[in-house]
């Protein structure tokens, strides 16, 4: 691991100096934001130093630039790109609208050196057919799946490869070499940029090493807002409607702070302590220093003990006294679970952070938004709008601040807009069709005005569009199919509500767990059977296979089209290939100032959570085997890859809740506890991991050093989890009524309640008894083979029309679209899709540099305004019980959409198709 490390000043060992020289010099690109006023357009330059490739040190801090000797030649080519069509190549750079040219023209100069894979030809010489053909071929294979990668350039490609078996015309050897110029400039954008728009628009390929980056502010600026962050988060997370701290207004919130502390603090004030010194004021509040708070903070995941000690502890659901009075237990339990996830996470980089087609789009938000509220000199883009990045966010926040009291407050109809079902609101049909919130939500042209409601599947500009595309379509054509399904009462749907996510019993009623327990907590077989089968609705139903199809699809997805990534990763892995001569791109070429987080430290923090565990398991009444921890953390580093890379390309994470679930009641079929402690350590342990990795991918963006972004996950997730623990405690113990119905501050528990359900039907039912060969639900299981026949189809289909469609069909998100279902509808992802075609289809073609500028800027803005708005909402109206009594607020609860019409004989009419009478069952299911 050697060949990895570097120290701060960038300095190297002679080994490195060697690789260096044997490699081709890197570039970074000026993105000085001062413009010269007699220019008419940005010039970004690349240059090299002699023939090693280096970071920026400290001596050429002041320029930020590479300068190239006069003796190295570069080629040097002009792109005009036209405003009204998406470009081929769009570089990315600051777009300036020219002075001498037409006005639907902007011009990007860009001189660039020649990259080792097409170095050994000039972009002006003539290359024989049989080379030209050659590199083509070899340059369709590298990108002919990156779905981010320009379709017409692989097309012209293509065109020339396969356009014909005899002698070429000049013609056709012309377009050959166009086409390789293209892939050469595009070649170029990669090792010097990056190939993709999103990241280009708000990621710097500029660096300073010399920044402080773990500084005091950090520390207590970390400490305060990861504290309070997780406090509150946990405390409400009891609550309906629950409240919490986003990444955005921690952003927000730490801006001042350091800044306040910047200035306040004397400059380079040292304090010291028993031979350690801490300089409480190196100067400027950095970028660095604000998106390290900021990763500190987005570590405020409730730790998953925090449930199942809920769910022991209080006599509502388990009554346990054992582990949910063992402060020891849950320390153990907590420092375990939190280290195995952050363990996994670093021992995946190579797959899912170096490699630069891992974008994880759902990080640039807050990067864009450190920048936004940094005041930037960056030129005004062209169209719509010439304010700063500065001046946007706010005007943006302020206008997004004022709206959501409106649909929120003021006329709550607007969030779930159902106005569809206000012409009949006691029509049970129309609700069950196009209702909000029991219903499917389709039909609806104006589902919600609300900002949550639109992001709550995804945020629409920064989510991929084919993801969304893919995932829209995937859920509305399940949403179709559920129609018959239910209308023809398949498995006695009809008499339930069509898109619930509750568990029903032969009465139609909420099903009875307790019933069917025994004291110590295990299935009493006898009052199962004399009381009736777990019943699902008919979305919930769809959404089980859907889960059940996408575990097969992920893997063999993954496989299909980045098989040659995954195997040059392990190629690499296993030769201890250096991650600067794996990936030669700017950002990699860059952190290679920093020394990098050895793979041993992440094993040992691995090593020493799976011990705890161990401990935690085996010395207490748990009923968790060894072997079985052992499988739980095998799932967590086999599905982390596959589920990884997924979402750092399309912004889906799918889970693997009910995987877990699904293994665990198989292999520890009756043990309620042990089922929950399985799924503690593989399904959430491969969520924070990934989340965790997506941390790291940040801090590889903005160049925070590896070391500093690895010792503040850590210390953050380990204080966030304690004061979560903590929180939990004194809620359970001081809240009257705590998740009992009615309570009166709201304290009722909704995740809670559902977790205890799922608990019983796969711990102590068991998935044996509901999808084995005599169970109710063993159809499910028949549609597996899906999981393998539609990844294959859909690959073979994109083999064979490779410029077609099908090119961006992804076949896991288009299942997933299946999963959203039950609580959420159409009603939560028309309004997503509309937004991101509006964004990121006409504005991102006709508006492009307006589009780099402001638009992760807006969705940030959109998102910080509306978490502080809804803290202003709760502490100033909700917590006191403040409402405005009149039309706006109460049509929307007065159908059945909502529970709010009542029958001729009073009764509150029940959003389902088919109604029993008192007394009253359907088949139990046996």
């Amino acid at each position: 691991m050697a060949s990895e490390q570097r120290d701060h000043n960038g300095g190297r060992d002679e080994d490195e100096k060697k690789d260096d020289k044997r490699r081709q010099s890197t570039c970074t690109i000026d993105q000085d934001e001062k413009q010269d006023s007699s220019s008419t357009k940005d010039t970004l330059t690349n240059g090299s130093e002699g023939s090693s490739s280096r970071p920026l040190s400290s001596s050429t801090l002041n320029e930020k630039i590479w300068t190239q000797p006069k003796d190295d030649k570069s080629s040097e080519f002009d792109l005009t790109l036209k405003l009204e069509e998406p470009a081929d190549l769009d570089l990315a750079f600051k777009l300036e609208k020219s002075s001498d040219s037409d006005s639907s023209l902007i011009q990007s100069t860009v001189k660039v050196e020649e990259s080792s894979e097409l170095q050994s030809q000039d972009s002006t010489e003539t290359l024989s057919e049989e080379a030209l053909d050659a590199q083509l071929k070899d340059l369709i294979i590298k990108h002919e799946f990156d779905q981010n990668f320009p379709t017409e350039l692989l097309s012209r490609a293509r065109a020339f490869t396969q356009g014909t078996n005899g002698a070429r015309s000049e013609a056709e050897i012309s377009a050959g070499h166009e086409a390789i110029k293209s892939f050469r400039e595009f070649d170029e954008l990669v090792r010097n940029s990056s190939p993709y728009m999103e990241v280009r628009s708000v990621v710097d390929v500029t660096d300073d090493p010399s920044v402080p980056v773990g500084t005091f502010r950090v520390f207590v600026l970390g400490t305060f807002f990861t504290a309070l962050g997780s406090g509150i988060s946990q405390f409400f997370s009891l609550r309906l409607p629950s409240i919490e701290i986003s990444t955005f207004v921690i952003q927000l919130l730490a801006m001042p702070l350091g800044i306040a502390m910047a200035r306040w603090i004397p400059k380079d004030k040292h304090v010291g302590f028993r031979g350690w010194t801490v300089n409480l004021n190196p100067g400027e509040f950095t970028q660095k220093e604000h998106l390290l708070v900021a990763m500190m903070g987005n570590t405020l995941t409730s730790p998953y003990i925090v449930s199942i000690v809920q769910v022991l502890k209080l006599d509502l659901f388990y009554g346990e006294k054992v582990l949910s009075s063992s402060i020891l237990w849950q320390v153990l339990t907590l420092v375990s679970s939190q280290l195995l996830g952050y363990g996994c996470a670093g021992l995946t980089r190579r797959f899912l952070i170096y490699p630069p087609a891992m974008i994880w789009p759902r990080v640039l938000p807050a990067i864009a938004l450190s920048k936004a509220l940094r005041r930037d000199r960056e030129p005004s883009a062209w169209g719509i709008m010439t304010i700063s990045r500065n001046r946007f966010f706010m005007v943006a926040f302020a206008a997004m601040f004022v709206w959501f009291w409106i649909p929120n407050f003021l006329f709550r109809a607007l969030s779930l807009f159902n106005w569809t079902t206000w012409f009949s609101p006691g029509s049970t049909t129309l609700a069950l069709i196009t209702g909000s919130t029991c219903g499917l939500g389709l039909f609806n042209p104006l589902p919600s005005l609300d900002w949550n409601i639109v992001t709550s599947m995804g945020d629409p500009i920064v989510t991929p569009l084919f993801t969304l595309l893919n995932f829209a379509t995937g859920m509305l054509l399940s949403g179709l199919l559920a129609i018959p399904l239910y209308f023809g009462n398949f498995m006695n749907g009809s008499f339930l509500p069509i898109n619930s996510n509750k568990i029903y019993d032969n009465t139609a009623n909420i099903y009875d767990v307790k019933r069917i327990l025994t004291p110590d907590l295990n299935l009493n077989e006898e009052a199962y059977f004399n009381y009736a089968i777990p019943y699902m609705s008919t979305t919930v139903l769809i959404q089980m296979v859907a889960h059940f199809v996408v575990y097969v699809a992920v893997p063999l997805h993954i496989f299909l089209y980045f098989r040659r990534d995954i195997a040059a990763g392990i190629r690499s892995a296993w030769n201890r290939k250096s991650r600067e001569d794996e990936f030669d791109d700017i950002h990699n070429r860059l952190m290679s100032a920093y020394p990098e987080v050895p793979h041993w430290w992440y094993g040992v923090v691995l090593l020493i959570s799976f011990v705890i565990a161990c401990i935690a398991v085996s010395a207490f009444p748990t009923g968790m085997p060894i072997w079985g921890l052992l499988v739980a953390v095998g799932f967590t580093l086999l599905l982390q890859i596959p589920i990884g890379m997924l979402a750092a390309i399309s912004n889906v994470e799918v889970s693997t809740s009910i995987l877990a679930f699904l293994i665990a009641g198989f292999t520890l079929e009756g043990n309620v506890i042990g089922n929950m402690i399985f799924k503690m350590y593989s399904f959430l342990a491969t969520s924070q991991s990934l989340n965790f990795v997506g941390d790291l991918k940040m801090a590889h963006y903005c160049k925070i050093p590896p070391r500093w972004a690895f010792a503040a996950q850590l210390y953050a997730s380990m204080l966030g989890g304690f004061i979560s623990l903590g929180v939990n405690h004194w809620s359970l113990s001081n809240i009257k009524g705590i998740c009992q119905e009615g309570q009166a501050e709201r304290f009722v528990c909704p995740f809670t309640h559902k977790f205890f359900v799922n608990t019983v039907l796969w711990g102590a039912i068991g998935p044996r008894r509901l999808f084995g060969s005599d169970g109710p639900y063993r159809a499910t299981l028949y549609f597996l083979p899906l999981g393998i026949v539609l990844p294959l189809m859909v690959y073979w289909g994109a083999r064979r029309w490779p410029s077609s469609w099908l090119r961006h069909v992804n076949t896991p998100i288009f299942i997933a679209g299946a999963v959203a279902w039950a609580p959420l509808n159409i009603s939560y992802m028309q309004g997503t899709v509309v937004l991101a075609l509006f964004f990121n289809r006409y504005v991102k073609a006709r508006y492009n540099a307006w589009w780099q500028k402001y638009a992760y800027v807006l969705t940030a803005s959109f998102s910080a305004a509306t978490g502080v708005a809804a803290l202003f909402l709760f502490f100033a109206f909700q917590r006191w019980n403040i409402n405005i009594n009149w039309i706006g607020n109460s049509i929307a609860g007065q159908g059945v959409d909502q529970g709010g019409f009542k029958s001729a004989n009073g009764t509150v009419l029940k959003c389902s198709n088919m109604h029993l009478q008192p007394g009253e069952s359907f088949a139990s299911g046996f």
